[in-house]
């Protein structure tokens, strides 16, 4: 199974009843599985969803053998289109689950963040941009293909022999100047900015938030399978 989307969630200042909050989080993970259900071309998968309370702090993930990805990238015509497609669906499916999770709440800006990253979809990308820039090899690539998706890579032939295929074949592109910046996964980043402070005065502590007394976990172990829940008591 590969970790095809990641995305973390923080709303600061922002808590419910238990009862209230088990109710939030187990809406918020239905609305989400019935949006990669309909918004994404992947014919199964597995979700799970860790809600925190406190400041909410949320973690989705969506997993999916290589043989699901392997026809959900065929829909498409050419290997690295069906990637590119399948990685925007999974995407938006992490930028949907960040805006219903603050939607019952009137949180300033300052006070949300999310981070959505498309994991092994990513980091596949990402390889296809070095063999496009002349910076690796097919060969290269295939080799962190494996280091990826470990043995499933070889349990999965035919998406393997695709992936390797459209490798070869990728053209080289003329390296154009970029002011982003990629993390080791592919994401794009911010360039970051340096920020000069006066000598002796120390940044200002930001407030912890108030420490976290349980977290809902709910997952889908499959697309048709039921879903699972449970409450952690994590207070310490």
């Amino acid at each position: 199974m590969a970790n095809i989307c990641e995305t973390n969630i923080y709303i600061g200042g922002q808590t419910l009843p238990r009862s209230d909050f088990e109710n939030y989080s187990t809406t918020l993970f239905d609305e989400w599985y019935e949006f990669v259900a309909t918004a994404t071309n992947l014919a199964d998968f597995s979700l799970s969803l860790d809600v925190e309370e406190g400041s909410i702090k949320a973690s989705g993930k969506i997993v999916a053998t290589l043989g699901v990805l392997y026809f959900g990238i065929g829909q498409y015509g050419s290997f690295i289109s069906g990637l590119q497609t399948i990685h925007s669906q999974v995407v938006a499916a992490g930028n949907f689950l960040g805006n219903r999770a603050k939607l019952p709440f009137s949180t300033p800006k300052s006070q949300f963040k999310i981070r959505n990253n498309g994991q092994a979809l990513s980091q596949l990308r990402y390889l296809f941009r070095k063999v496009e820039q002349g910076k690796m090899s097919a060969e290269e690539a295939m080799i962190q293909s494996k280091i990826i998706f470990g043995d499933e890579l070889d349990e999965a032939p035919e998406f393997k022999k695709a992936l390797q295929k459209s490798l070869k074949e990728t053209k080289l592109q003329p390296e154009q100047e970029s002011f982003e910046f990629e993390d080791a996964d592919g994401e794009l980043l911010e360039i970051p900015v340096k920020v000069k402070r006066e000598k002796g005065k120390p940044a200002p502590q930001q407030p912890l938030p108030p420490p976290d007394q349980y977290r809902v976990e709910i997952w889908r172990e499959s697309r048709k399978s039921k879903r699972n829940y449970r409450v952690v008591d994590i207070k310490s």
